[in-house]
This record gives C-alpha cells, structure tokens and sequence, in this order.
C-alpha cells in the first residue's frame, strides 16, 4: 500500500470553501480509480490560516499515475480554483510505503 502526502493552507475565510472542492472534485475522482483505498484530510488551524494534510491510500504508483495523468506521479493535482483558494500548497506530493497499520 501507498501513502500519498500533500499538505495545503487556506486562510480561515476559505478553507470551507477548500473543504466544498475536496468533496466535490477531487473525492470522486479518486472513487474512480480501482486502486483507491481511501482517504483522511486533516486539518489544524495555525495562526489565520488552516492547514490540511491529505493522506490518501494506494495500491501501487500505477493508479497514483492513473488519478494525476503524469509520468512524474509526485506532481499535485489542483484545479484552478483549488489554487485560488489556498495561501500555500505543496506543488508535490510525497509517497510512503505503508509498513505497518494498526486498528480497532
């Protein structure tokens, strides 16, 4: 399994706004793709600004690919209205090999 990290800020007055896109655009998209296995966004507030921290799980880099349309699978994918309503986003992601995963 892979773990696929990408962090984004929205200052207060737009992170429902951020929140509306992800469930909306991108929650389907993932859906969509066979090797998908789930996602948590989570989010702190920090000064003015909220931080969210998505963390999706993967099959393989092949279905990452498949839902970025890249060769590189480390690039974001972000909408253009996605950009506008963040202050910060990571242009990339980071990829983690799940070793361990412990639940109730």
């Amino acid at each position: 399994m892979i773990v696929r990290v990408w962090t984004g800020d929205a200052l207060e007055e737009n992170a429902e706004e951020y929140r509306r896109q992800f469930k909306d655009v991108y929650l389907p998209r993932f859906r969509a793709i066979t090797g998908f296995h789930g996602v948590e966004v989570l989010e702190r507030v920090h000064k003015n600004h909220i931080e969210f921290v998505v963390l999706s799980r993967w099959d393989s880099m092949d279905a990452i690919r498949e839902y970025t349309g890249h060769i590189h699978a480390d690039y974001a994918v972000l909408e253009e209205e996605t950009r506008e309503a963040l202050v910060r986003y990571d242009e990339k992601a980071k990829h983690f090999v799940l070793v361990l995963e412990e639940g109730r």
